[in-house]
């Protein structure tokens, strides 16, 4: 009788514990998959990533309890890659939605311009950020038949998040009206041109495009704005390669060149036939050559005074050799040129 009753509470003990186990595990998978509270709206995403590289950040965001729980959920439904964007998300969810969440196409996509570049390359940019909107951005800033862009130069340069199913004209306002609120910032009055003929705004932002591509170290800018400025008020050509450089980018867009923009310029090239050649054309040209971007508009609103009328970039020492003689000039061309 004793065996037996050892037996009975043996069996019974092995059936509570199986069963406690049983309990526990059903307790802590649904406490595994179980929704919580986000702490934030939205999640963002800086680059592609696979979903094991994700599921680490949602845990130290506390968006997910357990990493891995993240990549089961992912792997469900064949997740293999986040792409980079901000994504919203509920006031609380489990893995599964969040996985779910995240194979869809971001809520915003952070699309970078870099200053100085042209609407072109800002379209091409948005082509390969996959916006819906890319080629009629590149339609409305380049209109058909138009020879000067509407838009070019006032469509400023920065960092922004946009969503990709935006229609081009809501991009282009966007960046516009970040071009208008820097502009209301630049010092007044604009420097004169001539004579009792202060600059409007649209040849400020001309004379900064040319600015910002005619070099790329800071503390020359304002420098060289100086300069151009100098020329135009004596009547001289401009003369800068970077407008010839647009006017090369412009031809091959139109199909009319095989390679727009060279690394180096040849003399032969100084001559193409458009009105942005500074060298075949007197005054500004017709309009921005790129869109500038911040500094380079200060610098054209307040040039540095000189009496120089030339420059010629130095490899060697990375910086520009300014000139006030055209004699002068020519020694620092020998210069340039022996390094």
């Amino acid at each position: 009788m004793l065996s037996n009753r050892v037996r009975f509470w043996s069996i019974g003990f092995v059936v509570v514990s199986i069963a406690a186990a049983a309990a526990w595990s059903i307790r802590q998978y649904r406490i595994k998959w179980a929704a919580i509270p986000m702490p934030e709206p939205t999640a963002t995403v800086g680059e592609e990533m696979p979903p094991a590289k994700l599921g680490e950040l949602l845990q130290k965001k506390g968006k997910v309890r357990e990493a891995q729980t993240f990549v089961e959920a992912a792997a469900q439904i064949h997740l293999a890659k986040v792409q980079p964007g901000v994504y919203k998300l509920p006031a609380s969810a489990d893995p599964r939605q969040l996985a779910r969440i995240f194979a869809q196409a971001p809520d915003l996509v952070k699309v970078t311009f870099p200053e100085g570049w042209t609407a072109h390359q800002m379209a091409d940019r948005l082509a390969a950020e996959h916006f819906s909107g890319a080629d009629a951005f590149r339609r409305l800033t380049y209109p058909a038949g138009k020879t000067v862009s509407p838009w070019e130069g006032r469509l400023f340069p920065d960092t922004y998040l946009l969503p990709p199913q935006a229609g081009a004209s809501e991009i282009i306002q966007t960046l516009h009206q970040h071009f208008a609120k820097i502009s209301q910032t630049l010092p007044k009055p604009f420097p004169q041109i001539a004579p009792g003929k202060v600059l409007s705004l649209a040849q400020l932002t001309t004379l900064a495009s040319i600015v910002e591509r005619e070099t790329a170290v800071p503390g020359e800018r304002a420098l060289i704005a100086g300069v151009l400025l100098n020329r135009l008020r004596k009547g001289m050509r401009l003369q800068c390669d970077a407008t010839v450089q647009y006017a090369r980018e412009l031809a091959a867009a139109k199909d009319r060149l095989a390679n727009g923009h060279k690394s180096r310029l040849l003399h032969a090239d100084l001559w193409i036939d458009s009105p942005y050649n500074t060298y075949r054309h007197g005054g500004l040209p017709p309009g921005p050559i790129c869109n500038p971007g911040a500094a380079s508009l200060q610098a054209a609103a307040r040039p540095r005074a000189s009496n120089y009328l030339f420059y010629v970039w130095s490899p060697k020492l990375r910086h520009h050799l300014f000139a006030v003689t055209y004699a002068q000039h020519l020694h620092n061309v020998r210069l340039v040129r022996g390094q």
